[in-house]
């Protein structure tokens, strides 16, 4: 379940002096309150929903939002709203969901240019994926490595999903005969993807 919503908060108070109040009639010092609200999800402040603007007699403490002040109050309540300035703990979540997102794409680039450097220079121990069968996935693990010849082992599980192969990359599965490929044929794998991708 998905807890979400909004909520509001204060963010400033600024006295103003001599304005008439509609109210009592007094010229008088108003109390003028500047409330932020924002979208959260998780309780993580998401976005801001923009500020509201109250103010409060300071004679007969009747209080006015923005569409019932005098034009004078109205000009007060905007250069207090305009002065005060939104969080920057309201983008919090939109800041952390950014970071991922970047973090995200940087891993990726950097795993492509890793692959890149793993079909090149093969070494032990290095984990192949392939799909193994029209529904299936499995993976490959290089045990000997020579100058024109790379030699591996077959998992011997499978899994429906590539992103899940990790689940069965165990030492105990991989108990198949050993088969070699000559470097060339291990490189040519990958690129008529029936090699999918390989981790060190």
């Amino acid at each position: 379940m998905i807890v979400y919503g909004t909520k509001g908060a204060h963010l400033k108070s600024e006295k103003v002096n001599g304005i008439r109040c509609n109210n009592c009639n007094e010229q008088t010092t108003h109390n003028i309150s500047v409330f932020g609200k924002y979208f959260y999800v998780y309780w993580i402040p998401l976005f801001p929903l923009g500020k509201k603007v109250i103010s409060e007699c300071n004679n007969c403490k009747v209080t006015y939002e923005r569409k019932e002040m005098s034009d004078q109050l109205k000009l007060a309540a905007d250069n207090v709203k305009r002065d005060t300035k939104t969080p920057l703990t309201y983008w919090i979540g939109s800041l952390i969901i950014a970071a991922l997102i970047a973090f995200i794409i940087y891993s990726g680039n950097q795993h492509k240019k890793d692959v890149a450097t793993y079909i090149t220079s093969p070494m032990v121990n290095d984990i192949i994926d392939y799909k193994s069968s029209e529904d299936n996935y499995s993976t490959l693990k290089i045990t000997k490595v020579t100058n024109d010849s790379v030699f591996v082992v077959a998992n011997l599980m499978e899994i429906a999903r590539q992103s899940k192969l990790h689940k069965i990359d165990d030492d105990e599965n991989y108990n198949a005969e050993r088969f070699g490929l000559s470097l060339t044929e291990y490189q040519e794998a990958f690129k008529t993807k029936k090699f999918l991708d390989v981790d060190r």
